[in-house]
């Protein structure tokens, strides 16, 4: 199979890794080309624009991080649509609005070209293992030819509803995720202030009905260590939380915690944590309570 990718960040480097191992052939535009100069060692074929990727490809890959991207790279004077002959699928796995990706598909069904909102959820660790989940919006019959792909990266797809449903269950996940971590890095906070380290904290809650994904990720690969580079950046879940909350609006349904947890996290971003991982809002909880945890 021919299968393009763009955007070959956090998760979308090992997603093409993964497209190469199993032998496709693999198309990339990429901006900072000498970002994924181990992809061209590996077989890939990077090209100049990203018409050549939608000339030469029978599926698209995007891993972009906001809206504006994606249509930048579709419906720019070379982009992907410009060079796509129709029965082509682009597989947008960009965390956006459901609104964009309905916009999205109708460009694409003018083309003649399959559209998929295929959000994905794991991190970079599932990226790298081919351990994702995709969360799916779109016609039967292209999510039918799109399946082999995305089981190739992931272990669990799920066709959820037309386009747009992927996103808009993606930012219900987004919530729980954010929201989480904001309780999960809260205690740690009230644990360390009443004497109980982090190491205790995970080792006798990962028992306890306080057991979660985040606790189980967050604490050993963040907290404990005290590094928060990597993950998910804390810019980002701003990004996903809002687009939680316009999915509110459109629904005429409250979100109060939710946002709380935003201004939570823009505040943790005005405080220098933007671009670490949403587990350095500990540290921002941290400075709150005057508790001077590892620098």
């Amino acid at each position: 199979m021919n299968v393009g990718i763009i955007g070959t960040g956090a998760r979308g480097l090992p997603m093409a890794q993964n497209i190469l191992k199993a032998g496709d052939n693999l198309f990339i535009y990429a901006r900072h080309p000498e970002k994924a100069a181990a992809l061209k060692q590996g077989g890939a074929r990077f090209v100049e624009y990203p018409a050549e990727v939608g000339a030469e490809s029978e599926i698209i890959l995007l891993s972009l991080p906001f809206d504006p991207d994606v249509e930048e790279i579709l419906l720019a004077e070379n982009g992907v649509l410009s060079g796509t002959a129709p029965g082509c699928i682009i597989l947008d796995t960009t965390t956006g609005t459901p609104e964009a990706s309905v916009q999205m598909a109708a460009f694409c069904a003018e083309k003649g070209v399959g559209y998929l909102d295929a959000p994905i959820s794991g991190g970079v660790k599932r990226a790298e293992e081919a351990t994702l989940t995709f969360i799916v919006g779109g016609e039967d019959n292209i999510f039918d030819k799109a399946l082999p792909l995305m089981k190739k990266l992931g272990n669990n797809v799920y066709k959820i509803g037309p386009v747009g449903a992927g996103r808009t269950l993606k930012a219900l996940n987004q919530i729980i995720a954010g929201m989480n971590t904001l309780i999960l890095c809260e205690t740690v906070v009230l644990g360390q202030k009443a004497g109980i380290s982090a190491e205790t904290f995970y080792e006798v809650l990962s028992k306890c009905a306080a057991n979660s994904f985040h606790l189980q990720t967050k604490l050993p690969n963040f907290i404990i260590p005290d590094n928060f580079d990597g993950g998910h950046r804390i810019e980002m879940m701003i990004k996903d939380l809002e687009i939680a909350l316009q999915v509110a609006k459109a629904n005429k349904t409250p979100l109060m915690l939710t946002g709380i947890g935003t201004q939570l996290y823009r505040a943790g971003a005005g405080s220098g944590y933007s671009d670490k991982d949403i587990s350095a809002m500990v540290k921002f909880f941290g400075s709150i309570a005057e508790l001077n945890l590892k620098k």
